[in-house]
Order: structure tokens, then sequence, then C-alpha cells
């Protein structure tokens, strides 16, 4: 018998919505392809909001179309070694092209070493496909951590200049995701004035999309029998659109559809409503996991007059932080630290709320009447 084990982090098992995204990338494409240039097409959100199954159908599609796609991390953009591995993992690069760019092979084709001259920057420039190459970099908030190593700060910062700019000599796109403070990453290295439309903050699930990820599950990988839409619908009411959501509510459910002759009962929905609350409370706590409850409970007094699903200035999140004792640099630290765990988000009104109305009411309830 299935445990209903599912996974919930990486390509999605069932994709539906962000087709506006998908329709600028694709256009992104077409244009940079035709006018052999590049850029950056940043996607940022909160945890659990589909950040990385975003990225593996922008691939795909990136695939179909004729480009290249190499996933990178951090290393590769100042290490010309590990670059050159990158990218012939990924795709087949020709030896004796590659040995007029520096770069010696060992057996199984595995980089042995790079010319001393050469900069990751050269690399990509030498190495990428003229048909066009799409560099996946995935956890890019990361790029923070830079700042304390100021050689290696420069060489990203050099990387991931010409890419930005369109400078590599034929089409390469950074396609890189990471959390709610990404793109203040990248300005801190000198990476900034995104084209347009290609920042994107990725929030919930329009309903449309969110129903029909929540019937696939249930019929494609639960086999349900009969009329699915009030379990739909009950677990939408659960899941805010939050994909990560979806997977709390999903779980308990294929795992009773499994097991119970694939028969959608009053009884089973009870079962899965309660599983995925519980599973829902626990996403929450990991969250804030490092949080101590003292400052919990600032941050909750802080959006306790922000009703839920709505937005405000983050000086007057701020404020409220300092109105609990906080000092200015701790109210600032403590903002931070919940927009990179995804308890705060920014949307692309430039303001800041709780993403899902389900954590703000946790975080209140558990925290702010103390």
């Amino acid at each position: 018998m299935s445990s209903g084990f599912i996974i919930d982090r990486g390509p999605a098992e069932y994709f539906h919505g962000r087709k506006e995204i998908i329709i600028t990338f694709v256009s992104a494409l077409r244009l940079f392809q035709d006018k052999n240039k590049g850029t950056t097409f940043l996607i940022q959100g909160a945890p659990g909001a589909g950040k990385t199954a975003l990225l593996d159908v922008l691939s795909q599609q990136a695939k179909s179309d004729g480009w290249e796609v190499a996933k990178i991390v951090i290393k590769n953009l100042h290490s010309p070694a590990s670059m050159a591995q990158a990218l012939v993992k990924s795709y087949s690069i020709d030896r004796e092209y590659a040995l007029k760019g520096g770069i010696k092979f060992v057996e199984g084709g595995f980089v042995e070493s790079v010319a001393g001259h050469a900069s990751s920057e050269e690399i990509l420039k030498h190495l990428a496909p003229k048909t066009g190459l799409i560099l996946v970099l995935d956890e890019a908030h990361y790029l923070r951590n830079l700042k304390n190593t100021p050689n290696q700060q420069n060489l990203v910062r050099d990387t991931l200049d010409v890419i930005h700019n369109g400078d590599i000599g034929r089409p390469v796109v950074l396609l890189t995701a990471g959390l709610g403070t990404t793109e203040e990453a990248y300005n801190s290295l000198g990476i900034s004035r995104f084209m347009r439309n290609c920042p994107v903050q990725l929030g919930r699930l329009d309903k449309e999309s969110e129903y029909a990820v929540i019937r696939d599950w249930l019929i494609k990988a639960g086999r349900a029998q009969g009329d699915p839409l009030p379990w739909i619908m009950a677990i939408a009411e659960q899941a805010h659109g939050w994909p990560q959501h979806i997977i709390s509510y999903i779980a308990p459910a294929v795992k009773y559809l499994k097991s119970n002759n694939h028969l959608m009962t009053d009884e089973g929905l009870e079962f899965v409503l309660s599983k995925g609350a519980k599973s829902r409370e626990m996403y929450y706590e990991k969250r804030a996991h490092d949080i101590d409850n003292e400052l919990r409970e600032a941050l909750s007094r802080a959006v306790l007059d922000v009703p839920i699903d709505h937005t405000t200035k983050r000086t007057v999140i701020i404020d409220g932080l300092k109105q609990s004792g906080l000092t200015q640099k701790e109210a600032d630290d403590l903002f931070t630290q919940a927009l990179e765990q995804g308890i705060i988000d920014k949307r692309d009104s430039g303001l800041y709320g709780i993403p899902i109305p389900s954590l703000h009411s946790w975080l209140v309830d558990q925290y702010g009447q103390n």
C-alpha cells in the first residue's frame, strides 16, 4: 500500500498557471536570440511559492525553443574550472574547440583545469553555444554571503555584469530565483536596472490554476471516484493558492484515496483537512524556527493592525517592531529575516504583507496577544 509520500520541492508533478510569466519569458528569449544578446530573468518570492517548479517549466520551454540549459551554483560564477565543468555536464562541447580556450579534460569528460588567465566570463564567451544558453541559478539570495569575501565578490560581479548587459557575444540568459531579498542581493553587487517584467514577484496561484492542480492530484494521482469538486473547493479554501499548502493537503488526500478504494467520503475529507492543517502549522513553525518567541511576539504585534491579506509600508512594520522595544538595527534585522524566511513578502506594489491568510492568523493568534 502506498504511503502517499509526495515530494514538495523541485519540478511540479502537475503544473498549472503562471501563464503571463511564461509568455514574458518566451518573448524575451526570442528577442535575445534575434539580437544575439542576453539578460537576467529574476524570480523571487517566499518559500513554498513554487519558484523551483517554475524554473523547471521555464527551462523546459527554453529547451523546446532550441536553447541549451545548464544548472549552475554561485561557485561557478567565480571559479572558471567549475563553470567549465557545469557547461560540460550540461551539453556537448567539442573538445578541440574547448582546448583552444585553455580547457583540459580527463577521463570521463571532466574538466581538469583551465588556462590561468581564464575567468568564468571568458569560459562563457568561449563555450556558450551560438544557439543560446540558459544558466539556471536557484537559491540566488545566497549571493549576499559574498560580502565578506571581496575577491569572490568582484569575480561574481564581473560575470553577472556581462550576462546582465548581454555582453557575452552570443545569447546567454541567467534564469535565477531566490527568496524576497534576492533582487537586493543583485543590487548590492551592482546588478540593477532589470528589463521590464524580468524581475518577477511570485505569489499565490490564481483560483482557476489552483483548482486545476488539486484536480490533477486527486484524479491522476489518487484516482478519485465521483465528483471531486467538494474536495477541491475545501482544500483550496485552506491552501489559499499557495503551492506548498496544496501539497500539505494533497499528501493525506492521495494517501486516503489509495487506502480506501479511491472513494471521496465526508469522513475522508475530514481526515484530509485535519492532517493538512497540522502539516501547515508545522510548515509555519519551520519558517520561524530560528526566531525566538520574544521576537515572534514583536513581529505579530507589528502586523496586528494590518488586515489579513492586506499590505503596508516597510516603515510601518519597522515602527511597530521598535514599539516593542527593539532598536533600529534589531528591527531592521528582524524584518530582513522575516522577509528571507517568507513570513513577510514584498508585492509588486512595493508594499509588504503576510503572504498567506492562515500564516497571518497563526502568527497573531499564537503570539500577538502576549
